[in-house]
């Protein structure tokens, strides 16, 4: 069973649904040349940049609440060999042990909410399932809450051709009627809400929790590398609007230093993706719990 982390009363659990290829490093962060990552070799894997597609599950006041979906069943034709495995991973999370033996007891089942932090493919491909060509949603007694802004931009004509997984992913829900659009700061529980943290889409979400003086941050894709906590000027390149996606991680970086929060960073590696932001001798670090 993956590791909990309680804040408060809050549970977290990460579940990993899949580990993509690693690629190499100013691929991903298209504006560094190799010199800028001499400093930063034990970040990398290799010499390479290893991401790990991962989501949240949340347990607090009596709901269960999923951050994300991840990439979906595989193998997908760009991530080569690599394929989602979260259906599984999610059973040992979700069933208790008394009922690990029973195959009747569906772990996507008691999923109440799904909350998107935004829309890219990696992070709705367990929405929906199809049979027939028809979907069906993957967590049938969930509602799925989608940020607005995103679905503003990725549905927009100019936009939709090129986001197959709003198309196939996202899309089908509104027509099913499980998907509620929300925007701003969000409450989910008293202890569970969304804020806005835009520049990776324009309508990225952060989850923010809060219970008995502890808090947390789960992070989206904020941040993607433990890199970008010494260099939160480093942009993805899929960033949309890089100045917003760097005010956003200061922002970030700032409250959890302040607060000590736990920050969940999904594209962590699993050993270490909860970790506080600490600071030694002017300079930030992550450190992981």
């Amino acid at each position: 069973m993956a590791d909990t982390v309680r804040i408060g009363s809050v549970e977290i659990t990460p579940v990993l649904d899949m580990v993509p290829p690693s690629r190499e490093p100013s691929m991903m962060f298209t504006s560094t040349s190799a010199a800028d990552w001499t400093q930063y070799q034990n970040i990398l894997e290799n010499g390479r940049l290893q991401l790990y597609y991962g989501v949240w599950v949340v347990r607090s006041q009596g709901k269960l609440i999923l951050v994300d979906t991840g990439m979906g069943p595989g193998p997908h034709a760009h991530l080569g060999d690599a394929t989602g495995n979260l259906y599984e991973e999610l059973r040992p999370v979700l069933v208790p042990p008394d009922n690990s033996q029973n195959t009747n007891v569906s772990p996507t089942d008691q999923i109440d909410i799904v909350v998107h932090t935004h829309l890219h493919g990696d992070h709705v491909g367990w929405n929906l399932s199809y049979q027939g060509g028809m979907p069906a949603p993957t967590f049938r007694r969930a509602t799925y809450l989608v940020p607005k802004l995103d679905w503003d931009h990725f549905t927009s004509p100019d936009i939709i051709e090129s986001a197959p997984q709003v198309q196939r992913q996202v899309m089908p829900l509104q027509r099913l009627r499980k998907m509620e659009l929300f925007e701003g700061e969000h409450s989910i529980t008293d202890e569970v809400s969304t804020y806005p943290t835009p520049g990776h889409t324009p309508g990225h979400q952060s989850i923010l929790i809060s219970s008995q003086g502890e808090k947390a941050i789960i992070a989206g894709d904020v941040l993607h590398s433990k890199v970008q906590i010494h260099e939160p000027s480093w942009c993805a390149g899929v960033d949309i609007d890089k100045t917003q996606s760097a005010s956003s991680r200061e922002w970030l970086l700032d409250r959890a230093e302040a607060e000590g929060s736990v920050v969940a960073a999904g594209h962590f590696h699993p050993s270490e993706n909860l970790g506080k932001i600490v600071r030694l001798e002017g300079r930030r670090y992550w450190q992981g719990l």
